[in-house]
């Protein structure tokens, strides 16, 4: 069942929810990313990882939508481990759900520390919140700064934080192949893919 859509707060504009940075969609419908272009968008960080040198010991995978993307990029790179991490951002799995503070749900991360370099991998960067509290725990862990790079399908365009490789940015609502809901989604506009690296 569905949450009610959340009161407006004062300092929002109508439509909005809370946990977006104002004017974050345009809601004119979601994009929906076909299956090819994943592939093309995967092929892209994966180029970009390389080009900067950037060899992963473990692979970080945000879940739920980070994992299908971080399994291939583990494949891809080579790398020799894949871990994940829940973070629960949005309140439900609904178009404009309204956010919330990020909850990391974390099992041990065997093997990630001080001289570990890590790859976090997820679906979107809407705001950022989900990289930065991702961040702040693998820095706890004792993994430097520079041993950390993101990477993300798409950003939002309204998103302050930029992940090192991200093939695209969006400005509406997206459904990834994996969802339910993919193929059937009213007003869905295939995502166009910009030429470019990641």
């Amino acid at each position: 069942m569905r949450e009610p859509a959340p009161a407006a707060v004062p300092d929002q504009a109508p439509g909005e929810v809370p946990g977006e940075v104002p004017g974050m969609w345009t809601r004119r419908g979601p994009y929906e990313l076909s299956w090819e272009t994943l592939g093309r968008m995967l092929e892209r960080i994966a180029a970009g990882v390389r080009a900067a040198g950037f060899a992963p010991d473990v692979v970080l995978g945000v879940a739920r939508g980070g994992l299908p993307a971080a399994s291939y990029l583990t494949c891809v790179l080579d790398a020799p481990v894949l871990r994940t991490v829940r973070v629960r951002r949005t309140r439900d799995d609904g178009q404009y759900a309204a956010k919330r503070a990020p909850e990391l749900e974390v099992a041990e991360l065997p093997g990630v520390g001080a001289g570990t370099k890590v790859l976090v991998v997820d679906d979107i960067v809407g705001t950022g919140a989900t990289a930065e509290a991702v961040r702040a725990h693998l820095l706890g862990l004792g993994v430097a700064g520079r041993d950390l790079r993101f990477a993300a399908l798409v950003r939002n365009h309204r998103a302050d934080y930029r992940p090192d490789h991200c093939p695209a940015v969006i400005d509406d609502w997206i459904v990834f192949p994996w969802e339910e809901g993919w193929g059937r989604t009213a007003g869905a506009r295939p995502l166009p893919l910009p030429e470019g690296g990641a």
